[in-house]
């Protein structure tokens, strides 16, 4: 608990030069982004013979695994030649609430909003 509340303090947080992550870690985490960025980019060749809602979709996974792929490599890229402030940690942190947030907004429109409009989409047509 302790460790978790060293990370999360302003001196470490805002710290503008700390040590680059182990290499071990930084390879993992930058395969782990591409990973991401190539399954998202066939999941949309994939969805585009699919319906107008999944193919939406599949733009909005792929605007966010690009972005936030390139972002979060060039993060860990600044953090392993110790570039000055843009190493700080708060900027992963950052990146990282960004990321979330912006995927619980994908979801949300895969499983909320597309059923929805599916629903109403079929009752005007039976109409």
């Amino acid at each position: 608990m302790q460790t978790i509340i060293n990370l999360l303090s302003p001196s470490y947080l805002f710290h503008r030069n700390l040590s680059p992550f182990s290499p071990s870690f930084a390879w993992t985490f930058i395969g782990i982004l591409v990973l991401l960025m190539v399954l998202s980019y066939f999941y949309f060749r994939l969805a585009k013979n699919r319906d107008v809602f999944m193919r939406k979709f599949s733009v909005k996974l792929v605007a966010l695994s690009f972005t936030m792929g390139i972002i979060g490599i060039l993060l860990v890229l600044v953090r392993q030649i110790n570039v000055l402030y843009l190493s700080a940690p708060i900027l992963l942190l950052f990146w990282l609430i960004v990321f979330i947030i912006w995927a619980l907004v994908i979801l949300n429109y895969r499983f909320r909003t597309v059923p929805k409009r599916k629903k109403d989409l079929m009752q005007e047509s039976g109409q």
